[in-house]
């Protein structure tokens, strides 16, 4: 008995995560950031975001690619970057290629409220980053 009931919470568990990873696929766009460091809390709203005309766009495909559109990284243009991406429980490991390189970007994450909410720890683990993201479309 014992073991049928451990048989039946593994596979509802690994049901849990594989339906959480489905959740992921499709196409997301942030609509509030945070920036948490020493100096306190700096957030960036919706409303603000709209104001700067800020769009960052991450492309999660069902083959384990990754793409993703921002105007944020100052140049004043749309940057696409593209790559893979696996999860690993609750953390979200994406491998963008930018140009010759390949760089490694380490998330938690989570689906909270219909949001995908991102948090990743800068390399000098000074400041953490949070956003969150709305579903645009399947």
């Amino acid at each position: 008995m014992k073991t049928a009931i451990l048989v039946l919470f593994c596979f509802l568990a690994v049901s849990a995560i594989e339906a959480q990873e489905i959740k992921l696929t499709g196409a997301w766009t942030m609509f509030e950031m945070a920036y948490v460091s020493d100096a306190g809390l700096q957030k960036k709203s919706e409303d603000q975001m709209k104001a700067d005309e800020s769009v960052t766009d991450f492309f999660f495909m069902e083959d384990g690619k990754f793409k993703q559109t921002s105007n944020m990284s100052g140049t004043g243009t749309l940057d696409t970057y593209e790559g893979t991406y696996k999860v690993n429980g609750k953390e979200l490991i994406i491998t963008l290629q930018i140009g010759e390189r390949s760089m490694d970007v380490d998330y938690t994450w989570e689906i909270k409220e219909n949001a995908l909410v991102l948090t990743r720890t800068s390399p000098d683990k000074k400041m953490k980053i949070i956003a969150a993201y709305r579903k645009k479309f399947n």
